[in-house]
Protein backbone atom coordinates (compact mmCIF):
# COMPACT_ATOMS: atom_id res chain seq x y z
CA UNK A 1 0.00 0.00 0.00
CA UNK A 2 2.95 2.34 1.24
CA UNK A 3 4.46 1.79 -2.36
CA UNK A 4 1.22 2.18 -4.61
CA UNK A 5 0.39 5.87 -2.53
CA UNK A 6 4.30 6.68 -3.02
CA UNK A 7 3.56 6.12 -7.14
CA UNK A 8 0.26 8.04 -6.84
CA UNK A 9 1.75 11.04 -5.38
CA UNK A 10 4.26 11.47 -7.93
CA UNK A 11 2.11 11.40 -10.54
CA UNK A 12 0.09 13.96 -8.57
CA UNK A 13 3.71 15.67 -8.71
CA UNK A 14 4.67 14.71 -12.48
CA UNK A 15 1.16 15.89 -14.35
CA UNK A 16 1.87 20.23 -13.82
CA UNK A 17 5.50 19.45 -14.94
CA UNK A 18 3.71 17.06 -18.32
CA UNK A 19 1.55 20.33 -18.97
CA UNK A 20 3.97 22.02 -20.67
CA UNK A 21 5.55 25.57 -20.81
CA UNK A 22 1.82 27.17 -21.45
CA UNK A 23 1.27 30.07 -19.24
CA UNK A 24 -1.05 28.14 -15.70
CA UNK A 25 -3.83 29.89 -14.55
CA UNK A 26 -4.71 30.87 -10.61
CA UNK A 27 -7.26 28.30 -9.47
CA UNK A 28 -10.72 28.74 -9.21
CA UNK A 29 -12.69 28.11 -5.91
CA UNK A 30 -15.62 26.64 -5.37
CA UNK A 31 -17.68 26.43 -1.88
CA UNK A 32 -21.33 25.30 -1.67
CA UNK A 33 -23.29 25.06 1.52
CA UNK A 34 -26.58 22.12 1.40
CA UNK A 35 -28.50 21.85 4.38
CA UNK A 36 -32.52 20.17 5.21
CA UNK A 37 -34.80 19.52 7.44
CA UNK A 38 -37.38 16.75 7.78
CA UNK A 39 -40.59 16.33 9.97
CA UNK A 40 -43.31 13.05 10.77
CA UNK A 41 -46.39 13.05 12.12
CA UNK A 42 -46.50 11.13 15.00
CA UNK A 43 -49.81 9.95 17.37
CA UNK A 44 -49.85 11.87 20.67
CA UNK A 45 -50.73 9.94 23.81
CA UNK A 46 -52.66 12.55 25.89
CA UNK A 47 -54.25 14.30 23.15
CA UNK A 48 -56.59 13.49 19.87
CA UNK A 49 -54.73 14.99 17.22
CA UNK A 50 -51.93 14.30 16.01
CA UNK A 51 -48.74 16.23 16.04
CA UNK A 52 -45.82 17.47 13.54
CA UNK A 53 -42.15 16.77 15.05
CA UNK A 54 -38.96 17.45 13.83
CA UNK A 55 -37.57 14.45 12.72
CA UNK A 56 -34.17 14.91 10.66
CA UNK A 57 -31.74 17.52 9.54
CA UNK A 58 -28.61 17.66 6.98
CA UNK A 59 -25.61 19.57 6.46
CA UNK A 60 -23.32 19.63 3.68
CA UNK A 61 -20.29 21.72 3.20
CA UNK A 62 -18.04 20.99 -0.52
CA UNK A 63 -14.95 22.72 -1.44
CA UNK A 64 -13.85 22.74 -4.96
CA UNK A 65 -10.58 23.67 -6.45
CA UNK A 66 -9.98 23.67 -9.71
CA UNK A 67 -6.64 24.01 -11.36
CA UNK A 68 -5.97 24.92 -15.65
CA UNK A 69 -2.69 23.65 -15.65
CA UNK A 70 -2.73 23.95 -19.78
CA UNK A 71 -5.40 23.89 -22.40
CA UNK A 72 -4.61 19.92 -22.81
CA UNK A 73 -4.58 19.47 -18.49
CA UNK A 74 -6.92 20.05 -15.92
CA UNK A 75 -7.35 19.00 -12.36
CA UNK A 76 -9.96 19.27 -9.61
CA UNK A 77 -9.77 18.25 -5.77
CA UNK A 78 -13.26 18.21 -3.76
CA UNK A 79 -13.57 17.61 -0.73
CA UNK A 80 -16.95 17.51 1.10
CA UNK A 81 -18.30 17.22 5.00
CA UNK A 82 -21.19 16.25 5.75
CA UNK A 83 -23.65 15.69 8.89
CA UNK A 84 -27.06 13.65 8.87
CA UNK A 85 -29.28 13.95 12.25
CA UNK A 86 -32.28 11.98 12.78
CA UNK A 87 -33.88 12.70 16.33
CA UNK A 88 -36.71 10.15 16.57
CA UNK A 89 -35.02 7.12 14.94
CA UNK A 90 -31.22 5.31 15.25
CA UNK A 91 -28.85 6.44 12.28
CA UNK A 92 -27.19 9.84 12.60
CA UNK A 93 -24.05 9.85 10.84
CA UNK A 94 -21.09 12.09 9.92
CA UNK A 95 -18.65 11.50 6.02
CA UNK A 96 -15.53 12.98 5.31
CA UNK A 97 -14.19 12.34 1.81
CA UNK A 98 -11.38 13.62 -0.61
CA UNK A 99 -11.76 13.31 -4.24
CA UNK A 100 -8.61 14.34 -6.60
CA UNK A 101 -9.39 14.11 -10.36
CA UNK A 102 -7.67 14.87 -13.78
CA UNK A 103 -8.31 15.42 -17.11
CA UNK A 104 -5.49 15.31 -20.19
CA UNK A 105 -6.03 15.54 -23.59
CA UNK A 106 -3.68 13.26 -25.48
CA UNK A 107 -4.04 14.03 -28.49
CA UNK A 108 -6.78 15.60 -31.17
CA UNK A 109 -8.51 11.72 -30.72
CA UNK A 110 -7.79 10.56 -27.17
CA UNK A 111 -8.52 11.96 -24.17
CA UNK A 112 -7.32 10.45 -20.58
CA UNK A 113 -9.44 10.76 -17.28
CA UNK A 114 -8.55 9.32 -13.93
CA UNK A 115 -10.08 10.07 -10.27
CA UNK A 116 -9.18 9.03 -6.65
CA UNK A 117 -11.68 9.09 -3.33
CA UNK A 118 -11.41 8.38 -0.36
CA UNK A 119 -14.68 8.64 2.46
CA UNK A 120 -14.73 8.24 5.85
CA UNK A 121 -17.86 7.78 7.45
CA UNK A 122 -18.90 7.14 11.14
CA UNK A 123 -22.37 5.97 12.21
CA UNK A 124 -23.18 7.43 15.97
CA UNK A 125 -25.04 4.03 16.68
CA UNK A 126 -24.21 0.41 16.24
CA UNK A 127 -25.95 -2.02 14.96
CA UNK A 128 -28.23 -5.00 15.44
CA UNK A 129 -25.18 -7.34 16.97
CA UNK A 130 -23.78 -4.54 18.89
CA UNK A 131 -21.11 -4.29 16.44
CA UNK A 132 -19.49 -0.75 14.51
CA UNK A 133 -21.03 0.12 11.48
CA UNK A 134 -17.51 2.89 10.42
CA UNK A 135 -16.29 1.99 7.27
CA UNK A 136 -13.71 3.64 4.80
CA UNK A 137 -14.53 3.43 1.31
CA UNK A 138 -11.74 3.88 -1.26
CA UNK A 139 -12.70 4.80 -4.97
CA UNK A 140 -10.20 4.09 -8.00
CA UNK A 141 -11.67 5.08 -11.33
CA UNK A 142 -10.06 5.51 -14.94
CA UNK A 143 -11.60 6.10 -18.28
CA UNK A 144 -10.77 7.26 -21.99
CA UNK A 145 -12.05 8.99 -24.46
CA UNK A 146 -11.76 8.15 -28.10
CA UNK A 147 -12.63 9.83 -31.07
CA UNK A 148 -12.85 7.04 -33.66
CA UNK A 149 -14.26 9.15 -36.23
CA UNK A 150 -15.71 12.70 -36.65
CA UNK A 151 -19.06 11.68 -35.46
CA UNK A 152 -18.42 8.63 -33.58
CA UNK A 153 -17.12 8.19 -29.90
CA UNK A 154 -15.99 5.13 -27.56
CA UNK A 155 -15.51 5.98 -23.72
CA UNK A 156 -14.39 3.09 -21.72
CA UNK A 157 -13.95 2.82 -17.75
CA UNK A 158 -12.95 0.47 -15.39
CA UNK A 159 -13.42 1.20 -11.62
CA UNK A 160 -12.88 -0.35 -8.40
CA UNK A 161 -14.04 0.36 -4.94
CA UNK A 162 -12.87 -0.99 -1.73
CA UNK A 163 -15.22 -0.85 1.06
CA UNK A 164 -13.36 -1.37 4.60
CA UNK A 165 -15.72 -1.53 7.49
CA UNK A 166 -14.72 -1.84 11.31
CA UNK A 167 -16.34 -5.08 11.02
CA UNK A 168 -14.43 -7.11 9.14
CA UNK A 169 -17.46 -9.32 8.07
CA UNK A 170 -18.30 -6.19 5.91
CA UNK A 171 -15.65 -5.77 4.10
CA UNK A 172 -16.09 -5.96 0.60
CA UNK A 173 -14.44 -4.82 -3.07
CA UNK A 174 -16.65 -3.93 -6.19
CA UNK A 175 -15.09 -3.83 -9.71
CA UNK A 176 -17.07 -2.37 -12.39
CA UNK A 177 -15.73 -2.20 -16.23
CA UNK A 178 -18.04 -0.28 -19.05
CA UNK A 179 -18.07 1.16 -22.14
CA UNK A 180 -20.25 3.90 -24.30
CA UNK A 181 -20.40 4.58 -27.79
CA UNK A 182 -21.97 7.87 -29.29
CA UNK A 183 -22.88 8.58 -32.42
CA UNK A 184 -24.06 12.30 -34.38
CA UNK A 185 -26.73 11.09 -36.78
CA UNK A 186 -26.72 14.32 -38.21
CA UNK A 187 -29.18 17.22 -38.22
CA UNK A 188 -29.52 16.99 -34.82
CA UNK A 189 -30.00 13.45 -33.45
CA UNK A 190 -27.54 11.42 -31.28
CA UNK A 191 -27.90 8.22 -30.49
CA UNK A 192 -26.27 6.50 -27.21
CA UNK A 193 -25.54 3.09 -26.64
CA UNK A 194 -24.10 2.18 -22.81
CA UNK A 195 -22.84 -1.06 -21.25
CA UNK A 196 -22.06 -2.03 -17.60
CA UNK A 197 -20.96 -5.04 -15.51
CA UNK A 198 -20.06 -4.74 -11.89
CA UNK A 199 -18.74 -7.88 -9.55
CA UNK A 200 -18.64 -7.75 -5.70
CA UNK A 201 -17.20 -10.04 -3.59
CA UNK A 202 -15.94 -9.77 -0.21
CA UNK A 203 -12.23 -8.90 0.64
CA UNK A 204 -10.23 -10.88 3.46
CA UNK A 205 -10.95 -14.08 4.91
CA UNK A 206 -13.37 -12.95 7.38
CA UNK A 207 -15.50 -11.62 5.18
CA UNK A 208 -18.97 -13.09 5.31
CA UNK A 209 -20.47 -11.21 1.96
CA UNK A 210 -22.38 -12.38 -0.82
CA UNK A 211 -21.09 -12.50 -4.12
CA UNK A 212 -23.08 -10.76 -6.57
CA UNK A 213 -22.88 -10.11 -10.24
CA UNK A 214 -25.05 -7.18 -12.16
CA UNK A 215 -24.93 -6.23 -15.92
CA UNK A 216 -26.92 -3.21 -17.44
CA UNK A 217 -27.43 -1.15 -20.34
CA UNK A 218 -29.24 1.25 -22.16
CA UNK A 219 -29.78 3.36 -25.64
CA UNK A 220 -30.29 7.04 -25.85
CA UNK A 221 -32.00 9.28 -28.83
CA UNK A 222 -31.91 12.29 -28.51
CA UNK A 223 -33.02 15.23 -31.17
CA UNK A 224 -31.77 19.36 -30.88
CA UNK A 225 -33.35 21.00 -33.08
CA UNK A 226 -30.88 23.89 -33.16
CA UNK A 227 -28.04 22.32 -34.54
Amino acid sequence: MKTRNAWLCALALLLPLAAGAQETKLPVFFLRYEGGAGSEEIEAEEVEEEQVEPSSQRHKLTLRIKEQWSDQLATNLYTAVSRKLYYLDPGSYTYFYLNPDFQWELGERLAWRASLRSKWTHYEELDTSGLSKDLTSLLARSELTVKLLEELKLEPFLQGVFDLYRNEEKVQQTWAAGVSLESRLGAGWRLTGRYRAALRFPLGPESAVPERFNHEFGLNLSWDPNR
